[in-house]
């Protein structure tokens, strides 16, 4: 069921569409679409529609698109945009932001203090102007046991709050505490849920999905490879003054490069992860160079001590685990669900690790659920699951 609430907040009831698709995602803000009739589209529009809601389902969707279409059967509308986690991205932050942190009370302290200086309020010529009303953690969130993740300074918020829980099993819901007033005097406030996904793999409590559970139509996975590295050489110049100071113990890689006639100076260490290796290739590991320009916000270069010389070198390895994810083997399975033993929201969610098997290629998979993908049309839905980096279990016979 598919409702309509205004830009003040203000329900106004049930939307009569003629197809809606419902793309929900735990790593990134999910996006909606609504097809209706003209009529429908001015109805609602008169009464100030500016969000969308999908009855069950934790997400709401701001329209930030409309299009217009006629034809012979008539004129329609399409309204499409983002859930509200991509209004996070109203706010930023000028500098890098170091989150290092050993405990999950730590890493919430360091979340809100930079939520803090992204959402600041900006100046001009006297007026102030905020991002966002406020922005704040619901008390129900939880977070990941610890953090090492240095947020690149410019980071739009929402994109930098999803990078730190980036590879973790956490994921980030938003909701609208406060709405603007009918004369739009006020302002749009957040709330931010932290949740953590489940494990739905062993026992009574478990989830699966294949062909003998009789609970999946269409199955398909994709293995892309294409654009894998798994070694990196990581670069980062430093003054002359210095460079002779650095141990080659925390950085192997030391030379020094003329160009225009000026000596430049640089030090490099090395990272390898054997999960990010093409498969079947032999002792072959595609590398990559990256350098690196770390801000005075993350580190001093011109303290040479031991333990800050490890604190550069940790940084500059955590920089080429970020560049990875760009180029990261691409593993995933598209299923099209059949509600029948399991019954979606109630027994699994989006975030939920569950198990699939593909019984024609004999493999059994643990795998996150990334995507929901639903499609409402005619009084019926279709739900996708799109479940990314699978971990391959051993093959149960029956």
């Amino acid at each position: 069921m598919i409702r309509a609430i205004s830009y003040t907040g203000k329900l106004l009831g049930i939307v009569d569409f003629i197809e809606t698709s419902w793309d929900r995602k735990w790593s990134e803000p999910g996006e909606f679409m609504v097809y209706m009739t003209l009529e429908e589209y001015n109805r609602l529009e008169a009464l100030g529609m500016k969000y969308i809601e999908n009855i069950e389902r934790p997400e709401m969707g701001i329209i930030q698109k409309t299009e217009y279409s006629k034809g012979n059967e008539g004129a329609f509308i399409t309204v499409s945009g983002h859930f509200i986690e991509k209004l996070l991205d109203f706010g930023a932050y000028r500098k890098t932001h170091v989150l290092s942190a050993a405990t999950s009370a730590e890493v919430k302290s360091s979340i809100i203090s930079y939520i803090n200086n992204a959402n600041a309020a900006v100046v001009v010529d006297g007026v102030s102007y905020k991002p966002l009303a406020n922005v704040t953690i619901n008390p129900d969130s939880l977070f990941p046991e610890s953090a090492d993740v240095s947020i690149d300074e410019f980071e739009q918020m929402g994109t930098a709050l999803y990078e730190i829980i980036s590879g973790t099993e956490f994921g980030i819901q938003a909701k609208i505490e406060t709405f603007p007033e009918e004369n739009e005097d006020g302002a749009i406030g957040l709330s931010v849920l932290f949740k953590k996904g489940r494990h739905l793999t062993d026992g009574e409590s478990g989830i699966f999905f294949g062909k003998a559970y009789n609970n999946v139509d269409d199955m398909s996975y994709t293995l892309d490879e294409s654009a894998e590295a798994c070694l990196y050489e990581i670069v980062q110049e430093v003054e002359a003054d210095y460079y002779s100071k650095f141990s080659s113990s925390y950085f192997p890689i030391k030379y020094t490069e003329v160009a225009d006639g000026t000596t430049k100076y640089y030090i490099g260490c090395t990272y390898f992860y054997s999960g990010n290796q093409p498969t079947k290739i032999g002792n072959c590991y595609p590398k990559r160079i990256l350098p690196t320009t770390l801000s005075s916000d993350e580190c001093d270069l011109k303290i040479t001590t031991t333990a800050n010389q490890q604190k550069i070198r940790n940084l500059m390895q955590k920089k080429a685990q970020l560049d990875m994810l760009d180029h990261y083997k691409v593993e995933s399975i598209e299923v099209n669900i059949i509600q029948n033993k399991y019954e979606y929201i109630r027994d699994y969610d989006l975030g939920d690790t569950c198990v699939v098997l593909i019984d024609d290629m004999e493999q059994m998979y643990h795998a996150k659920i990334e995507k929901v993908n639903e499609t409402h049309k005619d009084n019926m839905i279709e739900i996708q699951l799109v479940l990314g980096t699978p971990s391959k279990q051993k093959w149960r016979r029956g």
